[in-house]
């Protein structure tokens, strides 16, 4: 006998049927399932319709179930515990147990980011830890395919599967040595004046603001070295009288470490914004969820203190 097309099954009346098989009494199943006994005896004519036996017979003043009957008896518990399995909510993540790695793609001027993200992190979960990975023109794409959890950006064109959502704002200034002697009566033309550090990842859309702006006023600047990293700027500007203009977050740690200071850049740029994306296909899962939590929560942590 063919089975009945799964278009056709009402999950309800297999709940009904399985609380039948096992009470053998209508008034039973009723008062278990918090129905009248009218509704019970309906659904059990649906059922017969629907697979083509009577499922249960009348044997004097109680009901036996068929060889049908029985068969189903035997598996109707366990596919409807995998039903209920497949429609429950995934549990919640237990950080403190977890061996998870997580990758995060992100360009390298976010790196005094990371101790504080890395301070919960292990804390809250010492078996966990994080691989980051550089920002490059692909990452949205490689998310996609599962090469990252996560992405910070200063921008980027939202898809059917990216998600977004804005970690904060920096504002872009000029770091120099405690002593530089530009900074003494700072201003656009002293800024142009002095040679520039380039760090080649500072524009990683490929944008370059700094010098759109500068432009516009008729400067431009003085590009003396270019590195490519971020970690290489702090000590040679500590030893040069070269500058460096980025968005204040690139250098929040090294500056303090190596005596740097900052000014207010002579030139009108908007504020860098960084936000977090995820994919929509992996980016429910609780550990994910979790693991976003922590970046936004070390993201604020870092504006404050701006």
């Amino acid at each position: 006998m063919s089975a009945p097309p799964l278009s056709k099954i009402d999950l309800n009346l297999l709940v009904v049927l399985d609380v039948l098989l096992r009470e053998k009494s209508v008034g039973r199943t009723a008062d278990r399932l918090n129905l009248t006994s009218s509704a019970v005896s309906h659904a059990l004519k649906r059922l017969r319709l629907l697979f083509d036996n009577e499922l249960l017979v009348r044997d004097g003043r109680r009901m036996v179930p068929t060889a049908r009957g029985q068969s189903l008896a035997e598996t109707l518990p366990s596919l409807l515990a995998q039903v209920e399995h497949t429609l429950a909510a995934p549990g919640p993540f237990a950080p403190a147990s977890s061996t998870r790695s997580f990758r995060l793609a992100a360009p390298d001027f976010i790196s005094p980011l990371l101790p504080h993200l890395l301070k919960v992190i292990t804390d809250e979960a010492p078996g966990v830890s994080v691989e980051l990975a550089a920002y490059s023109p692909t990452a949205a794409l490689d998310m996609h395919q599962g090469r990252y959890d996560a992405l910070i950006a200063p921008s980027f064109k939202l898809t059917d599967d990216l998600r977004g959502v804005e970690l904060g704002s920096w504002p872009w200034v000029t770091f120099g040595r405690k002593d530089h002697p530009g900074f003494v009566n700072w201003s656009l033309e002293t800024w142009a004046r002095f040679p520039h550090l380039l760090v080649s990842a500072s524009s990683p859309s490929g944008r370059n603001p700094i010098d759109l702006a500068a432009s516009k006023l008729g400067a431009a600047r003085n590009i003396g070295a270019v590195v490519p990293h971020f970690s290489m700027a702090a000590p040679i500007l500590s030893g040069t009288n070269m500058l460096l203009t980025v968005p204040s977050i690139a250098m929040h740690d090294s500056a303090v470490v190596y005596g740097l200071v900052q000014r207010n850049l002579p030139l009108e740029i908007p504020p860098l914004k960084l936000s977090l994306f995820h994919s929509a296909q992996s980016g429910d899962e609780p550990e994910i969820r979790w693991f976003r939590t922590h970046i936004a929560d070390a993201a604020r942590a870092l504006v404050s203190l701006a």
